[in-house]
């Protein structure tokens, strides 16, 4: 949608691990955005998503699964937890109606100080049995108190209805006009935010730099690989540029995934090529390149989205003199897919490069969404010719014209008299003087022969 989701209000589920969480937000989202799974724990960020409840819109949070443990990653998630249903203007306790744990009872306690914004769901609500003790419940103090399913969808509705509730409640106490967030279609002038994913080997910094740009720790950030699992979606701006930001899970080689939820988090985090403009492809600038850095760069110039290589960690480097130029020439030459996109050096935990980042990446959205009249590069194609005619032999090449058929990703087809066994290395030649000629020299272009 084209509205900044950060005017909206917050509507956030919080609970113990594995309560039904993840399956509820995707159950008012309306379709399959958090990873939902047996096991415990699956989500650690915070999750969000526009929605729509009764017909306002809102923005809908996952969060982690609240625990007591202390000195682990859980920790952090609970912190996290926490800190987000202090800003919401709703917040969705979501209990287990076969088990109440110390867990739930010190979070119920914990909650207090904003039992004005809470409304209780009793999940796995699924026979009358479990009806009649949802009124256990009530115990607590907190109304109201709303017998759901997430998973078969029982009782959703009186859940959407006494959220909607309690954000006008909370909205006329604030003394404000909640209309600000109903569904509408305001005329928006102002172009769609650049998507950029951010991609790459786990604890190359992609959390930490995700928080640098959005200037809050939207991520959860830990010297424990494998941290993020879900996509987390933020959006910010830089010198009157609007952006969205994916962090992704870290990629590693198939023999290292060993988890279920590490598969899917994978599999979501090269599902955001698709989804993004531009994908920063994070290097661990000390520990230098791997393998899956080479797939992950194939996938993106597969799809024709713009990248950049970020070399991250590049204050920990020794200085050396030329050194980044000899890192530069490396990259180049182990990754010849991409001798086209920029190379930079940044500090995710200092800033440095930052600002020079984003500034490619503003670049890049331009080149990729130029459009080339079909006129225009007809006159060119025949001085490229005129200067370097196809190569002859037994068979006379010939290449009759060319057009562009899209942008974003940028695809040509060039007309030639036969496309079998034309010389590869003459589309390569054509390639490069569009990209020299026309400023498209930072992003993938692909030519299709056609007879």
């Amino acid at each position: 949608m084209n509205k900044n989701t950060a005017s909206l209000p917050d509507v956030v589920i919080v609970g113990r691990p594995n309560v039904g969480k993840s399956t509820l937000f995707n159950r008012l989202v309306g379709r399959r955005l958090a990873i939902t799974d047996k096991m415990p724990g699956v989500t650690r960020d915070p999750v969000t998503a526009e929605g729509e409840i009764c017909g306002v819109t809102v923005r809908l949070v996952d969060t982690g699964g609240m625990t007591l443990e202390k000195g682990t990653i859980l920790e952090l998630v609970t912190a996290k937890s926490f800190e987000v249903a202090s800003r919401a203007r709703c917040v969705v306790l979501l209990l287990d109606v076969t088990e109440i744990t110390p867990e739930d009872e010190e979070f119920v306690e914990r909650l207090r100080p904003y039992q004005d914004r809470i409304v209780v769901a009793v999940n796995k609500v699924d026979n009358p049995e479990r009806e009649q003790a949802v009124w256990d419940y009530y115990r607590f103090g907190y109304a109201p108190v709303v017998g759901i399913s997430a998973a078969h969808g029982h009782n959703i509705e009186d859940l959407r209805e006494a959220i909607v509730e309690r954000l006008n409640a909370v909205a006329a106490t604030m003394s404000q006009d909640i209309e600000g967030a109903t569904v509408s279609e305001p005329q928006n002038t102002e172009p769609r935010p650049i998507r950029i994913a951010v991609l790459g080997q786990p604890n190359t910094g992609k959390s930490t730099l995700a928080n640098r740009l959005v200037g809050a720790e939207h991520s959860i950030v830990s010297e424990v690989p494998g941290t993020t699992r879900d996509v987390i979606e933020s959006r910010f701006r830089h010198k009157g540029v609007e952006f969205e930001i994916l962090d992704t899970a870290g990629i590693r080689r198939k023999s290292r995934v060993n988890e279920d939820i590490e598969y899917y988090s994978v599999n979501r985090a090269i599902g955001t090529i698709e989804q993004a403009d531009i994908v920063f492809l994070m290097v661990d600038a000390p520990k230098g390149l791997a393998e899956q850095d080479k797939k992950i760069a194939g996938q993106v110039v597969k799809k024709g989205k713009g990248v950049i290589v970020v070399l991250n960690k590049w204050d920990l480097m020794e200085p050396v003199k030329n050194q980044f130029e000899a890192v530069e020439d490396r990259v180049r030459f182990l990754f010849p897919i991409l001798n086209f996109a920029p190379v930079v050096p940044v500090s995710a935990t200092n800033g440095t490069g930052i600002s020079k980042l984003l500034g490619l990446a503003v670049q890049l959205r331009s080149e990729l969404s130029t459009r080339i009249e079909t006129g225009r590069l007809n006159h060119s194609l025949a001085r490229w010719l005129a200067e370097t005619p196809p190569p002859s032999g037994k068979k006379h090449w010939k290449v009759r014209y060319m057009t562009q058929v899209s942008t974003e990703p940028l695809h040509f087809v060039m007309f030639v008299s036969r496309v079998a066994g034309f010389p590869s290395s003459y589309v390569g030649y054509i390639q490069n003087r569009i990209r020299r000629d026309f400023g498209l020299l930072h992003v993938p272009l692909d030519i299709v022969l056609r007879e």
